[in-house]
């Protein structure tokens, strides 16, 4: 779901590229640590209260180190603790409101079942300020409160799914959450979303809204009346109803508004109303087929495009500070290669300070996280693509900021690498869009090359930010190429579509042409090439050095789709409605022609060195992908590095130990091949 974020970037934000006959520094950049780059967030959220005297923190945990464990309340002026809470256990923070100024909202993650990814599974907590008042105010169960009117209308368990409404001057004892009733072993993929209204300070609760759909959202108006219901039905097709007001059950249809969507890749989102409860923004598809905003009048059905653009979706919006109860979108941001905002009101105060703060940090991107219900204070959180973040507090009437801390102070954004945006024509004239990221301290030519093909593919793309993984292998001397091949999101869904049914085809013939691109440019050593990625970037880093067998020296498959039989059959995409349909519009049905195309089943064809890394418990690419693999890689008595194999990861590791063996490995794997151990390397499938 596209989240509604105070989200802007560089008006004209500039970065300096290193050009091909440009010096080299005089001297290298040290060697970094695997750990500094895959620690925990030191600070991962920050918001401020209403009354601009306290801030609310997601910390790491100093003792044990765990991620987002411990919840801090400090104040504005001093900068101390005023209260400190340590989740419970494997707990730790996923995101947190205040209800007013006296008391904060904390939604909880978890680690269960031995898994090391935490999930939500709807806990949210109410704090005081002073830590006093602790509760545990959802998951709602009926049998702890029988007597209470407020439950009169719920008789299951409740969880907590998303904040709807909440105004903390207004009402500061309430807000509307979307929540989720769960009975016995209701499937997680097939809840009915309701909304709930619920007392902040005792946990009593009652539902006020039921949406229509399953595996969807509601909208609450800027009075918090539940007018939206949004979602799939049982057969996967988009679904969109309006109401007047939530006084009626007269729900109008408006699925039609949901335009040139596939019934399986449904984009268009409504994301809230506009001041004055008439119009919603909505996300849908241009006429070119790249993600607008639109305003929508339910009535006349008619809507007004506020922002298109024809060769980029929408990335993100930046909405003006809450006025009369109601807030709008001011800018909206896309990614042509650096971010760029898109101002739609520039007679709105937010653009001015936007601009000031875009001033103040060139070549940064600037997220306002909150403000002060008077608005003359916010928290602004500050990253780029060398930098992985830091929160400043700014003073609307004096333009002034103040540094308040680093998400990761061990990281120095001088030593870091700079991504480059690049664009190139493939081999039948469609041009792709990418990234290059050169290291520093070394000449930039003939470099090795590491392609990094990002995962999804439909959907996800490669954007302009910190990237940890990228930023080592620079680290290391590493160029590194992430392109947006055909297939990928971000450009319009024509562009997605054309990488339906070429898993294997022209998405594999772009990243070569991507290779072939920096090779000419004087870039990269063709000799000195190697391939990685993850889930279908891992498939793609087994089936490029398939399809192209001399262009690279050696593979890293992570979380990889290497069967293709498997995907729409096992794994959480097969309980998601019309998830198995997604799947045969992508590849096609024909399970000969998956085998055809798939890494498993051509193993033979594989002859460069690989190394294979998975966890045991991966939902998405089930294990039997890696497991398929390395049987077929041993029938032929070919040998691999790994695997790197953890039992309790998912797709893709998050415990800080797992990632910094992972790391260490596959720095290693590439030094033997293309890097400083190249010359000692032995041949394909030797020891």
């Amino acid at each position: 779901m596209f989240r509604k974020l105070l989200w802007g970037f560089a008006l004209c934000l500039s970065v300096s590229a290193a050009r091909a006959d440009a010096p080299a520094p005089a001297k290298p950049v040290e060697t970094i640590p695997v750990q500094t780059f895959f620690t925990y967030a030191k600070v991962s959220a920050a918001k401020i209260s209403p009354d601009g005297k306290y801030l609310a923190m997601a910390i790491a945990n100093d003792k044990s180190g765990l991620e987002k464990n411990v919840f801090v309340i400090i104040g504005v002026d001093d900068m101390k603790a005023k209260a400190r809470i340590d989740m419970v256990g494997d707990d730790s923070v996923e995101n947190f409101w205040w209800a007013n100024d006296k008391r904060v909202l904390v939604e909880a993650q978890t680690k269960s079942g031995g898994l090391d990814i935490p999930v939500s599974y709807g806990k949210l907590y109410g704090v005081n300020i002073d830590g006093t008042q602790q509760k545990l105010l959802m998951p709602y169960n009926p049998n702890d409160d029988r007597d209470s009117h407020m439950h009169q209308s719920v008789s299951s368990v409740v969880y907590f799914g998303e904040m709807l409404y909440h105004d903390p001057v207004r009402d500061p004892k309430h807000i509307v959450f979307q929540g989720y009733e769960y009975e016995g072993q209701s499937a997680y993929f097939h809840q009915l979303p309701k909304a709930f209204l619920l007392d902040v300070y005792t946990g009593q609760m009652r539902e006020i809204a039921s949406g229509g759909e399953r595996t969807g959202g509601l909208v609450a108006d800027n009075d918090g009346a539940v007018r939206i219901t949004y979602g799939t039905d049982d057969k996967g097709y988009p679904k969109l109803f309006y109401r007047a007001s939530g006084d009626t059950l007269d729900w109008k249809d408006l699925s039609s508004l949901i335009r040139f969507e596939e019934d399986f890749f449904v984009e268009s989102t409504p994301l809230s109303f506009a001041p004055g409860n008439k119009r919603f923004y909505m996300l849908a598809r241009s006429k070119d087929s790249t993600l607008g905003l639109y305003l929508v009048d339910p009535d006349t059905q008619a809507m007004e495009p506020v922002f298109e653009d024809p060769g980029y979706d929408v990335n993100g919006l930046v909405w003006s500070f809450r006025t009369d109860n109601a807030e709008h979108v001011v800018a909206v941001d896309t990614m042509p290669g650096l971010p760029k905002i898109n101002v739609v009101d520039a007679d709105d105060p937010m653009v001015d300070h936007i601009a000031r703060l875009y001033d103040a940090f060139p070549g940064q991107q600037v997220h306002v996280t909150s403000y002060t219900q008077d608005h003359t204070k916010a928290v602004i959180f500050v990253a780029s693509d060398k930098n992985p973040g830091d929160f400043y507090l700014y003073d609307t009437k004096s333009s002034q900021v103040r540094f308040l801390f680093a998400v990761k102070p061990e990281i120095d954004p001088e030593k870091m690498a700079t991504m480059m945006p690049i664009t190139i024509t493939a081999r039948d004239g469609v041009v792709l869009h990418g990234y290059l990221t050169m290291p520093t301290g070394v000449t930039d030519k003939n470099l090795p090359l590491i392609v990094n093909p990002h995962g999804g593919p439909h959907g996800p793309r490669d954007e302009w930010f910190f990237n940890p993984e990228v930023q080592l292998l620079a680290n290391r001397g590493y160029a590194v190429l992430q392109l947006n091949y055909r297939g990928s999101g971000g450009y319009g869904l024509k562009f997605q579509q054309m990488g339906y049914h070429h898993w294997s085809s022209t998405m594999q013939d772009d990243l070569a042409d991507g290779v072939d691109w920096a090779v000419k440019q004087g870039y990269v050593d063709p000799k000195r090439v190697c391939i990685y990625g993850a889930s279908y970037g891992g498939y793609a880093a087994f089936e490029n050095p398939i399809r192209y067998p001399d262009l690279y020296k050696c593979a890293v498959g992570y979380v990889g789709a290497y069967d293709l039989t498997l995907l729409g059959e096992r794994g959480d995409v097969s309980h998601v409605a019309g998830g198995s349909a997604a799947m045969d519009s992508f590849l096609g049905s024909d399970m000969e022609e998956r085998k055809r195309e798939s890494p498993a089943y051509n193993a033979d064809k594989l002859t460069i060195p690989v190394m294979i890394a998975y966890g045991g418990s991966d939902v998405r690419v089930v294990p039997l992908h890696a497991q398929h693999m390395m049987a077929a890689l041993d029938k032929l008595g070919k040998k691999y590095e790994g695997p790197v194999y953890f039992p309790n990861e998912m797709h893709g590791f998050v415990n800080e130990k797992h990632n910094f063996d992972f790391y260490a490995q596959m720095l290693a794997f590439f030094d033997k091949y293309i890097g400083p151990d190249a010359a000692k390397a032995p041949p394909a499938g030797k020891d």
